[in-house]
């Protein structure tokens, strides 16, 4: 290849990589320079809870918490450094019924958007109850299902702002979870730190040492 050859086409390669540049611009300083978001979703089940009252009196020293693992992000086997979403409240439902505590932590630097959480259950087998969003009210929405007796709810959540959360509690007829599904932003970009564990609280009456923990 000639001198001039060689010229002309390091010229014509810089002038497309200017434009790639020009047009990906705000794509590229945020992939490299940009903040952005690290969400978390989780969904903890509770098949029966307690008021701390009632803890105190059953056992004055100590709660028992186990949870079971149903279904962890690839790579990680436990969550000893998450936060579990503990739910104490009084338990006046039936055996049949549980709670699913669902809340969406952005542990990141940048905000993220339509944050989408899809849960759907086994026909014939586990059905929706009722649905509350506990704060920020305004910030989401069920944009499918989530009716009585329905088997399948969509969460819109609008803005997660780092370091904040979203919570909702979903009670369910039935026990079993069929699939869970999470999405964020306009191009539906798949969130994977999906945590779907079981919580038991038992008061622990056979405790007889000093109290470790003042619930």
């Amino acid at each position: 290849m000639s001198e001039g050859w060689r010229i002309a086409f390091f010229t014509v390669a810089i002038a497309i990589i200017s434009l790639i540049i020009g047009l990906f611009w705000p794509q590229i300083y945020s992939l490299l320079w940009g903040k952005h978001s690290d969400t978390n979703v989780f969904i903890a089940g509770y098949e029966h809870s307690y008021w701390i009252e009632e803890l105190k009196k059953e056992a004055p020293k100590r709660a028992k918490i186990t949870i079971k693992p149903i279904k962890f992000p690839e790579g990680i086997s436990n969550i000893e450094n998450f936060d579990v979403g503990l739910v104490l409240r009084k338990w006046d439902f039936p055996k049949n019924v549980k709670l699913l505590y669902i809340y969406a932590i952005n542990k990141g630097e940048g905000v993220d958007k339509n944050i989408t959480i899809d849960i759907i259950f086994p026909l014939n087998k586990t059905s929706i109850i009722s649905s509350e969003v506990l704060n920020n009210k305004e910030n989401v929405q069920i944009i499918q299902g989530g009716n009585k007796n329905s088997t399948r709810v969509i969460y819109k959540i609008s803005e997660l702002l780092p370091n904040t959360r979203q919570s909702i509690e979903l009670f369910i007829k039935g026990k079993e979870l069929d699939e869970v599904k999470v999405w964020s932003g306009k191009e539906a970009k798949e969130i994977k730190k999906v945590f779907i564990f079981d919580i038991i609280i038992e008061p622990d009456k056979n405790y007889v040492g000093p109290s470790p923990l003042d619930f």
